[in-house]
């Protein structure tokens, strides 16, 4: 069994050769399995804060990596607008229906996004922290002790799988085939052919579990959703297709991603996960420096809605602006020894649930489940070890471990 230290880990968030930012490619997987876009990030950031990405079928777009411009057009929907797509390539992930909250702009995005808000934040309480800290416990009693397993699969997959399903009012039995086809809808690697047979899949069932929460409402997310939508100005069948369809995802695969590779960086430390152990009232500071170092988001992008300067470069009407999430949170001017992951990081301004009108619906229950989890991890696994660096997602969109393999007592 090895223990990797902090000085062996650079290997893994840095190329070895030195970048030029014509050389840079950020629609290059590999550069991301690799683990060579931080040092991408940094020349970027330095030398390029405003940089020309050309895409092989498609105009190109701004790719923003300094934190101040990232969380500037952040906030600004007026001038740099998400409604026609949030993805790099010009598709949604909705399909051309209605627009999910994610991909939609004023007044529109308002009306869809507070009965979500709303149902989610009613969702939080002691009641649903009690039920998260017990799905942990159950997951980690199931895992093998003293010997190798696959923390992504048997941990890391399951725990927003479960929590958020029950959130949503999706029986158990229906959770791993919803979980497979939003899978679908945010690989990179599936074809358009796949991705619109899930999304048919997706927006089936969600109809019919709409009709089931009109009919029998219960103390559920989709039941609020529905409910809200009938008293208020209602959503159509579409729109709540696409709004189901946008939690479902977002609701798995950023909390699975956040907690393996939080994990792996913790056990990268073991004088910290020593003091982690010692010092509990740190893992919420914990959780927040995870969400920076991980960044699950890499990237989301925006579209001007006319010619303006971006930050000393002049842009047209319909450019594509992608803010980078993953570099902004290593950003050396805002984050002191932003290359380093500290437990105790205070201030973190960081921007790994996004920022301004669109910042993360889940992220309140993210944070929850985290910090369950690593609190759990605490108080149940006396030892933990990796047996080899965790398996990053082939994918320039979202961060995260296909597989993390360790061993714990």
């Amino acid at each position: 069994m090895t223990r990797f230290s902090s000085v062996e880990l650079q290997w893994l968030a840095a190329g070895a050769n030195a970048m030029r930012p014509a050389d840079i490619d950020l629609l290059d997987v590999e550069l991301f399995r690799e683990r060579r876009q931080y040092e991408a990030f940094r020349v970027l950031r330095d030398q390029a804060p405003v940089h020309f990405n050309p895409e092989p079928d498609g105009p190109g777009f701004y790719a923003l990596t300094r934190h101040e411009h990232v969380r500037a057009v952040a906030l600004d929907a007026t001038r740099y607008c998400s409604g026609r797509g949030t993805q790099i390539r010009d598709k949604r992930a909705e399909g051309t229906g209605a627009p999910s909250v994610h991909n939609a702009d004023a007044p529109v995005h308002g009306r869809l996004r507070v009965p979500g808000l709303q149902a989610l934040r009613a969702s939080l309480g002691p009641e649903l922290e009690a039920r998260v800290r017990q799905i942990v416990r159950d997951l980690i009693a199931a895992t093998p002790r003293n010997k190798p397993f696959d923390f992504v699969t048997r941990v890391a997959v399951r725990l927003p799988m479960i929590v958020f399903a029950e959130v949503l009012g999706v029986p158990t039995e229906d959770q791993e085939k919803l979980v497979d086809w939003a899978n679908t809808m945010s690989d990179i690697h599936a074809t358009d052919e796949e991705q619109a047979h899930s999304r048919a899949q997706l927006f089936d069932y969600f109809r019919q579990l709409a009709a089931e929460k009109r009919k029998h409402p219960g103390n559920d997310i989709a039941s609020r959703i529905v409910a809200a939508s009938r008293r208020g100005d209602a959503l159509t069948d579409e729109e709540l297709d696409a709004y189901f369809m946008l939690l479902t995802v977002a609701g798995n695969e950023t909390t699975r991603f956040l907690i393996a590779s939080g994990l792996e960086q913790l056990l990268l430390q073991p004088d910290d996960l020593a003091r982690l152990r010692r010092q509990r009232e740190l893992v919420p500071q914990t959780v927040e420096e995870m969400v920076r170092w991980v960044s699950p988001v890499v990237q989301m992008r925006r579209t001007a809605t006319a010619d303006c300067d971006l930050f000393g470069t002049p842009i047209r009407t319909g450019d594509k602006v992608v803010l980078y999430f993953a570099s902004a949170n290593r950003d050396e001017r805002v984050f002191q020894d932003a290359g380093r992951f500290f437990i105790d990081r205070h201030p973190n301004p960081h921007v790994g649930f996004g920022a301004g009108p669109h910042v993360c619906l889940g992220a309140e229950l993210a944070r929850l489940e985290a910090r369950a989890f690593f609190e759990e991890f605490l108080d149940s696994i006396e030892d933990c070890m990796l047996c080899e660096p965790g398996d990053p997602l082939p994918s320039n969109w979202f961060a995260g471990l296909t597989r993390l393999r360790l061993e714990w007592r």
